[in-house]
C-alpha cells in the first residue's frame, strides 16, 4: 500500500537519524579498531634485552589489513578468542559480558532491516505462550510502528555495539598485559 492509499513509504524524517547514527557508529569502530590494530602490529610491543622489539600481534597489519578476511581471520576472531574462551579464568566476566552485548547488538539487525515484522511475531508468540498457560491471559500484543521498530533497533545496535567493542578491548588487554 502506496502513500496515496494510508499507507508509507517508509522515508521519513527519523529514518536518516537513524541511518546518520548507524554509518556514525560504523564509521567510528573502522578508526577504533584500524588504530589499535595497527598500534598492536607495528607499535606496541616488548624489548629483549638483545634488543629485538616483538610486537602483540606479530606484525600482521600490513600484511592482513588489505583484505575483509584478513580484519575478520586476524584481528576480530582471533582476538575475541580471549574473550570467548574466558570460561573459569580471571576474563570469564568480560567473556560473558562480550556474548552478551554481541546477542544485544546482533538482535538489533531483526528490527532494523525487517522493520516490525519479526518483532510482532515474537511478541505474539509470547502472548500465545501467556494465554496458553494462562499466565497472563489478559495481555494483547501492540503493533509498533516502522519507526518505533527502527528506533528499537538503532537503540540495540549502538548500545549492544558499543558493549561489545568495550569488553572485547578491555578481554583483550587483560589477557595481553
Amino acid at each position: 500500500m502506496g502513500p496515496g492509499r494510508g499507507g508509507t513509504c517508509q522515508v521519513s524524517a527519523w529514518d536518516h537519524v537513524f541511518l546518520g547514527l548507524f554509518w556514525m557508529y560504523n564509521a567510528i569502530s573502522v578508526v577504533i579498531f584500524h588504530f589499535s590494530w595497527k598500534m598492536q602490529s607495528d607499535v606496541w610491543g616488548t624489548i629483549s634485552d638483545q634488543g629485538i622489539v616483538t610486537h602483540i600481534t606479530g606484525g600482521n597489519f600490513a600484511q592482513s589489513s588489505i583484505t575483509i578476511n584478513g580484519w575478520l581471520r586476524d584481528f576480530l576472531w582471533a582476538q575475541a578468542s580471549q574473550g570467548i574462551q574466558s570460561y573459569g579464568s580471571s576474563l570469564s566476566a568480560y567473556g560473558l559480558f562480550f556474548l552478551g552485548a554481541h546477542f544485544v547488538w546482533a538482535f538489533s539487525f531483526m528490527f532494523l532491516f525487517s522493520g516490525r515484522g519479526y518483532w510482532q511475531e515474537l511478541i505474539e508468540s509470547i502472548v500465545w505462550a501467556h494465554n496458553k498457560f494462562k499466565v497472563a491471559p489478559a495481555t494483547q500484543p501492540r503493533a509498533l510502528s516502522i519507526i518505533q521498530g527502527r528506533a528499537v533497533g538503532v537503540t540495540h545496535y549502538l548500545l549492544g555495539g558499543i558493549a561489545t567493542t568495550w569488553a572485547f578491548f578491555l578481554a583483550r588487554i587483560i589477557a595481553v598485559g
